[in-house]
Formats: structure tokens, sequence, C-alpha cells
């Protein structure tokens, strides 16, 4: 007789109960002394195999995008500023502290979600060619890439702001770049996170926490799971997680202790 298994890859729980009962049947069988074969088939659709790895690969990938392009400007905007003695100038013009903050917050951010745009897009058009697939980005909605700007958005500004606040505590671009060394780490590692699938935890309180949110958020987005709900969280805790940075940036801005280079 032939035992016929049916998995779907694209289902997190069908793998996990593919492989147990493979090994029953494969220990039962040796116990007969191969008296049945078995056969194994994969009913998940062409699209599931491209949205698993796209929910695999792409948070890292956009992580990743987002911290280059924030790491790559936000230390010498606040950092070489201070190297420079250029930051002192525009700290006696006549404007609150804490505009300077929210203005080198946002220009930081336009450059840094320019730059991790342009890498997310040749990754997601170059993708279906390295699979072998004519599948790629075509398979998403509006829906979906609106709920992923969202995401981006809110956690590059997130990004530029840990940057800074780091970056303002160093006297020089180099002291910042080791600074942020951490936090590098923290983004990779949540990134790599995202090869484990969706979390198994179904409350909404994961996606308050920072960083860990936007990954898992991306994950649901590019699985098709239920993402709406999640993607505000997400959002809404970035941004007031970049109203502190900023709050914190502008009290470090009145410091002179901490503007000096010396």
């Amino acid at each position: 007789p032939l035992v016929e298994l049916y998995m779907n890859t694209s289902s997190p729980d069908s793998q996990p109960a593919y492989l147990a009962l493979l090994s029953m049947l494969d220990g039962y069988e040796a116990s007969l002394v191969n008296k049945f074969d078995i056969a194994e088939f994969d009913v998940a659709p062409e699209e599931a195999a491209t949205t698993q790895i796209f929910s695999m690969l792409l948070p890292m990938l956009l992580m990743t995008f987002l911290y280059s392009g924030c790491a790559a400007v936000a230390p010498e905007s606040i950092a070489g500023e201070k190297e420079r003695g250029t930051i002192a100038t525009l700290l006696i013009t006549p404007v609150q502290r804490s505009h300077i903050a929210l203005g080198k917050i946002m220009a930081l951010s336009i450059i840094a979600i320019l730059s991790a745009t342009a890498s997310a897009l040749g990754t997601i058009l170059s993708l279906p060619k390295l699979m072998g697939s004519d599948i790629g980005g075509n398979i998403y909605g509006m829906g979906e890439y609106l709920l992923l700007a969202g995401v981006l958005l809110s956690t590059v500004l997130l990004i530029v702001t840990l940057i800074s606040l780091i970056s303002s505590l160093a006297k020089s671009v180099k002291e910042a770049t080791t600074l942020t060394t951490p936090l590098m780490i923290l983004v990779m590692f949540m990134g790599v996170l995202a090869m484990n699938g969706p979390s198994q935890n179904t409350g909404y309180f994961q996606f308050m926490i920072p960083l860990y949110n936007s990954v898992q958020t991306m994950v649901r987005i590019f699985t098709f799971s239920n993402a709406s709900i999640p993607t505000l969280i997400t959002a809404v805790s970035n941004l007031v997680y970049t109203g502190l940075g900023v709050w914190g940036l502008t009290a470090l801005f009145r410091s002179e202790r901490i503007l000096s280079t010396t």
C-alpha cells in the first residue's frame, strides 16, 4: 500500500505536523520490514513559496537598509557638527532647541528613507530572478504596500532618533560610529528573527516593542496575515518613541557639557 502525505509549506503549523507524522510512519514502516511506501505532496500554491521567501528575507534586508541609510548621515549631522564646532553657531540662533532637534530628525529621515527605498526596490525586483520564478512583488496589492510604507516611515524615524541621541553623546564621528555598533547588532538580530516566521504570540503587546514590532508587522504584511491593526499599533508606538527621543535630544542640546568636544 501507498501512504500519501499532503503538506502545505506556506503554513507554519503544517511543517512540524508533517515531520512528526513522517517520523512516526518511518518507524512503523521499519517495524513492518518495508510493508508500505510513503509518497509526499506539497499542496501549497506557487505564490505561497514566494510569500514565504519574501517574509523570511525582506524584513531582515529592509531593516538593514533602513539602518544603513540612517547610519550614513546621522552621525555626521550631529557628532560631525560638534567635531567641527558648527553646532554652537546653530544653537545660538533664535530657534527653539526642540525645533532644531525635530528638523534634524526629519531631514535625516528623508535621506534615509530614499536610500532604503532604492535598495528595497532593487531587492524586490531581483528576488524573483534569483529564485527562478516569474512571481515577484506583483503578488502584493496597493493595500500591502501602503501598510509597508507606514511601517517603514515610522521605523526610520525611530532609528534616526536613536542614532541621533547616541551621536549627541559622542565627540567625533568616529566615536559616534563606534557607539552605534550595539544598535546595529540589535537591528540585525531583530531582522534575523523574521526567518522564524510570524510570532506565535497572538497579543498586541509585541507590536509596542521598538524594532521588534516593525519586523513582526512586516512578516504579517508579506504573508497576507491580518496586519492592519498591528501596523497601526507599530506606527503609533514608533511615533511615540520618536517624540520621546526628540524631547531627549532637545535636553541634550541644552547641555553645554554634552555639546562640548573637550
